[in-house]
């Protein structure tokens, strides 16, 4: 589970940020956290507010680029590309000294019952500095690293292991220390980027056909997700792979991919099944349609969150949603970060909205869905710099409409209007 999330200099955040996970482990609160200790939990879901162009999305891409630090794509399947966090890095581009300066992102989490910090620093060409620290009763330090040095705890990591990459040189100036142990299986290091790889972070408007053909012609997967999707309500009793006639291949495809490749069968979408009924409502078969050209803008937008969300509560993952809710209705977003309290996994639910009715849902128990530790502001001033508040920084009292005090701007996080601007469109000059 993920503790705490901070980073700076990254996109249009110039200052610090950090998304604190943590709760004081209490008896109105053992319904949305997992107890970490006798006196604190992890909150199972939390949700970041903002205006547009705020900064929400790119809080979560902050964490993606973290993730792809240390966990990079591969190339061919096999090698690690080592150095592709360069591609994401982008620092802070409104002022004059940040895009001179480092960036720093930390992550502190627990693995298998054991709390670690990561962490590094660096800035558009190399590594400054990276470290990692474990957690039981007090922490130590596994490795620290200071442009080339790198020393590391030996009773913690495998000496052969970290002695053979120092000693070959297989730490560049562009690469994380803890991903290169990783690929070369050091038990410690697995673990910590093992739990990097599995924390999903996805964008309701990023629908992937490709995906989807991989979802469903897993029988396991589709299983899972059509359960979901029935357990909504949407009338699909079954999903399977849209098969595309190999005559109806274009000349293009198939010279680009070789006739060999078309004897397994080529898929061009998926289709959903529904009840057919005759005139006294009995049933007789079922439909076929096309999810992509049939379906409804909702269904397809649960559809493509679905397997993330079964996956991250089968596999007690943290799930971090850019726009959770885009086209789905108000009760169905409910749901969902009901899920994550009632399962008995360490998953977590991470999601930015504009959704404010969330805030004043009660579950059946009479509780509301979000307490007031669930809640972040994301603000960007005049300068371009976004901050991220925490709701409980804020004074007053939080027992009263929490979505009312939203709305009208006692957090902080909504938009500004300009009536004059708008005043011009109408050709009305105030």
């Amino acid at each position: 589970m993920l503790l705490q999330f901070s980073f700076s200099n990254y996109k249009c955040f110039k200052d610090e940020a950090v998304l604190n996970l943590t709760a004081p482990l209490q008896e109105k609160t053992r319904g949305f956290v997992s107890p970490l200790d006798a006196r604190t939990g992890l909150l199972k879901a939390a949700v970041v507010y903002g205006a547009n162009a705020s900064g929400k999305t790119k809080l979560f891409e902050a964490f993606r680029f973290l993730k792809y630090f240390v966990s990079p794509p591969t190339r061919e399947g096999r090698l690690p590309v080592l150095d592709y966090w360069r591609r994401q890095y982008d620092a802070f581009r409104l002022s004059t000294e940040s895009p001179l300066g480092s960036s720093f992102f930390e992550a502190v989490m627990v693995v298998e019952g054991v709390q670690y910090r990561y962490g590094v620093e660096l800035n558009a060409d190399e590594v400054l500095s990276e470290w990692l620290y474990q957690k039981r009763q007090r922490e130590i330090n596994i490795f620290s690293r200071e442009g080339a040095s790198i020393k590391y705890n030996k009773e913690q990591l495998n000496v052969k292991v970290a002695s053979s990459v120092l000693s070959a040189n297989m730490v560049s100036p562009t690469s994380s220390f803890l991903a290169v142990l990783g690929t070369f299986n050091e038990p410690l290091a697995t673990r910590v980027v093992g739990w990097f790889q599995r924390a999903v972070v996805i964008s309701a408007n990023d629908i992937r056909p490709a995906a989807g053909l991989d979802y469903v012609g897993d029988e396991h997967r589709k299983q899972q997700i059509t359960r979901l999707m029935k357990a909504f309500d949407f009338n699909i009793e079954d999903m399977r792979l849209q098969e595309m006639r190999t005559d109806d291949v274009p000349d293009k495809v198939r010279s680009m991919v070789g006739e060999d490749a078309l004897q397994g069968g080529i898929y061009e979408g998926i289709s959903t099944a529904h009840r057919r009924y005759n005139a006294l409502y009995e049933r007789v078969d079922d439909v076929w349609f096309s999810l992509e050209k049939d379906e409804s803008y909702g269904t397809n937008r649960l559809f493509w969150l679905s397997w993330a969300i079964v996956t991250a509560l089968e596999k007690g993952v943290p799930l971090l949603i850019d726009e959770f809710d885009s086209g789905m209705h108000p009760y169905i977003a409910t749901q969902i970060v009901d899920l994550f309290y009632r399962t008995d996994s360490r998953a977590q639910l991470i999601v930015n909205t504009h959704n404010a009715s969330l805030l004043r849902y009660k579950r059946e128990d009479g509780e509301r869905l979000l307490s007031k530790h669930q809640v972040y502001l994301v603000d960007k001033n005049r300068y371009g710099e976004s901050s991220l508040t925490a709701l409980t920084d804020f004074s007053g009292d939080m027992r009263s409409n929490l979505e009312n005090l939203y709305l009208e701007g006692d957090f902080g996080g909504v938009p500004y209007i300009s009536q004059s601007g708008l005043s011009k469109i109408l050709g009305k000059e105030e």
